[in-house]
C-alpha cells in the first residue's frame, strides 16, 4: 500500500461535495477550522450546488472531484457529506493524474465508495470527520477532528474501545479496509468491491432494519468475505430499527453470521454517524487485540510513502 504525504503547514487542501447537498455554513466552517490548522483552503466551485437532494448536478459534482484529484499542489481532499449519490461519478473518473501525486481523501458514509476504489489502487485514505465535525470542532466531544489532524500531519493513532459481551477475543493483523455496510454490499460484484482476504473489516451504518443488515451479512459470508477476513470491527449502527418479530439484536445478527469462525470480532467500536468518529486509515496495516480488558486498534507505519 502506498501512503500520500503528510501534510505541512500551508499544504494546499480542497472541500469538495461529491454526494448529498450540503449547508454552506458548514462548508465556511470546515474552512475555517482548516484554515486554524494552518492549511490554504480551496472550496470547490460547485461545493455548495445544489441540485434537487445532490450537491450540484452529476457533471458539477464530477467536474469539482476530477480538478481536485489532478491537481499536483492539493494535498488532501476534504469531502463536505455523504447522503447518496458518490456512486454516480465513480465509473467516469480518471485516476492517472492522481497516481503521480496521490493525496489523501478523507470522509466517510457515502464516501465508502471513494475509500473503496482506493484501496484496490493501493493508496491510503482516512474514513473521517466531514463538513460538520471540522465545524463544531471547538466542542469538547469533537477530539476525532482533532486526531484527524494529527494524522495528516504525521501521526499515527492507537484506539481503545470498551468491552462488551458478544466480543471474541484474539489478536490480529492485517490491512485496515471498510466503511458502510450499505456502500460495501452495494460495491459486491462490481470492480470496485475492495475487500481482500486476510483484511480486517470495519463496518458501520444508519437507520437500516434488521433484516436488511441481515441480509448484507449473509451477502458477506455467502461471497466468502466473512470467512477470508482475519478480523472484524462493528462500529455504530444509528437509528437502528428494533423489530420484535425478527428476534435478535443488533449485535447478535452480526455475531450469528460470523459465528462459525475463530477471528476476532469486537463490538461498539467508536466509529459511524453518530457520538465519536474515530478516524480509521484505510488501507494500513493495523494490530487488533480484543481481550477481557477490552480493545485496542494500532495503526502501524508499515506503509511505502509516495
Amino acid at each position: 500500500m502506498l501512503i500520500p504525504p503528510f501534510l505541512q503547514i500551508g499544504s494546499v487542501v480542497r472541500l469538495v461535495s461529491p454526494a448529498g447537498v450540503i449547508d454552506a455554513a458548514l462548508v465556511k466552517g470546515a474552512e475555517k477550522c482548516l484554515k486554524n490548522w494552518g492549511f490554504t483552503v480551496q472550496i470547490g466551485q460547485y461545493a455548495t450546488a445544489r441540485h434537487g437532494r445532490f450537491a450540484g448536478s452529476i457533471e458539477q459534482r464530477l467536474s469539482d472531484l476530477q480538478e481536485s484529484l489532478d491537481d499536483p499542489q492539493c494535498s488532501a481532499i476534504f469531502c463536505t457529506r455523504g447522503g447518496y449519490g458518490t456512486v454516480q461519478l465513480v465509473d467516469k473518473l480518471n485516476w492517472d493524474a492522481f497516481r503521480k501525486h496521490p493525496k489523501w481523501l478523507i470522509g466517510y458514509s457515502d464516501i465508502t465508495m471513494l475509500h473503496s476504489i482506493l484501496q484496490k489502487k493501493g493508496i491510503a485514505s482516512i474514513h473521517g470527520g466531514m463538513a460538520k465535525a471540522l465545524s463544531e470542532s471547538y466542542l469538547e466531544e469533537q477530539a476525532p477532528v482533532q486526531l484527524l489532524r494529527e494524522i495528516l500531519f504525521g501521526s499515527f493513532p492507537k484506539y481503545a474501545s470498551k468491552v462488551c459481551d458478544l466480543n471474541r477475543l484474539g489478536i490480529a493483523k492485517g490491512f485496515l479496509c471498510g466503511g458502510n455496510l450499505s456502500i460495501l454490499y452495494s460495491l459486491r460484484g462490481t470492480p470496485f468491491d475492495s475487500i481482500q482476504e486476510k483484511n480486517i473489516l470495519f463496518i458501520e451504518d444508519i437507520g437500516e432494519k434488521p433484516y436488511v443488515i441481515d441480509r448484507m451479512m449473509h451477502n458477506l459470508k455467502l461471497g466468502g468475505i466473512l470467512s477470508s477476513i482475519s478480523g472484524l470491527i462493528v462500529g455504530g449502527f444509528s437509528d437502528f430499527e428494533e423489530d420484535p418479530l425478527f428476534g435478535k439484536t443488533l449485535r447478535e445478527i452480526i455475531a450469528d453470521a460470523v459465528s462459525e469462525y475463530s477471528y476476532p470480532v469486537c463490538f461498539d467500536f467508536p466509529v459511524g454517524h453518530d457520538g465519536i468518529n474515530l478516524p480509521m486509515i484505510c488501507g494500513t496495516e493495523v494490530l487488533l487485540d480484543v481481550s477481557q480488558e477490552g480493545v485496542s486498534l494500532q495503526f502501524l507505519k508499515t506503509l511505502i510513502h509516495a
